[in-house]
């Protein structure tokens, strides 16, 4: 081989490799960003279904391995929310599946969890009342069904019907069916 076409040729394979590690920091940018906008929401929906910090952790960062490799494969995301909580569902429908000891997250860690802002309240007789109403808002999701408090739990982290039919696998007529019921049945329990 001539040294101009060698040298040719390095200059390809060297620009060709700039060129694939560019792509890849371009792609850890882009999961990273993902990674900071729905890392909680996340979180919150895998902790509720699994009820142990640790899994709903560990299961998180699956999520967003699992982004990442498929990105990196080419493979095209329409909708990366979507796709994100489908994965998240399915890790912890799994989860499910296999034989584990569970350590149930207590109620007053899983109502400040699930509250993300301080409350403003101070005095002791509206600690009481917004006491009171955490405890029936709590029975009351117990009386939800497991698809009704998957659709209640993934609409609360923002997630259109759309959406949420994507991710449970089930259309936007049964997500509307699912979404009346489980309110209809927390506002019967709380105004009981």
């Amino acid at each position: 081989m001539r040294s101009g076409t060698k040298q040719a040729l390095a200059t390809f394979l060297g620009s060709k490799e700039v060129q694939q590690e560019r792509q890849a920091t371009e792609l850890e940018a882009e999961v990273s960003e993902f990674f900071v906008a729905f890392k909680l929401p996340v979180y919150r929906y895998l902790l509720g279904l699994v009820g142990n910090r640790d899994d709903a952790e560990e299961m998180t960062q699956e999520v967003f391995l699992s982004l990442y490799g498929t990105l990196q494969k080419g493979t095209r995301i329409d909708n990366v929310r979507a796709w994100i909580f489908r994965v998240a569902h399915n890790l912890a429908m799994n989860h499910q599946k296999r034989p584990h000891i569970v350590e149930a997250v207590d109620e007053a860690e899983w109502w400040k969890l699930s509250q993300e802002r301080s409350d403003p309240a101070n005095d002791s007789e509206q600690r009481l009342l917004r006491m009171e109403k955490r405890t029936r808002m709590l029975k009351a999701m117990k009386c939800l069904s497991p698809q009704e408090r998957h659709c209640l739990d993934l609409r609360a982290e923002g997630l259109c019907f759309r959406e949420i039919a994507e991710v449970l696998n089930i259309r936007i007529s049964t997500v509307e069916t699912f979404l009346d019921r489980g309110i209809r049945k927390i506002a019967k329990e709380i105004n009981d």
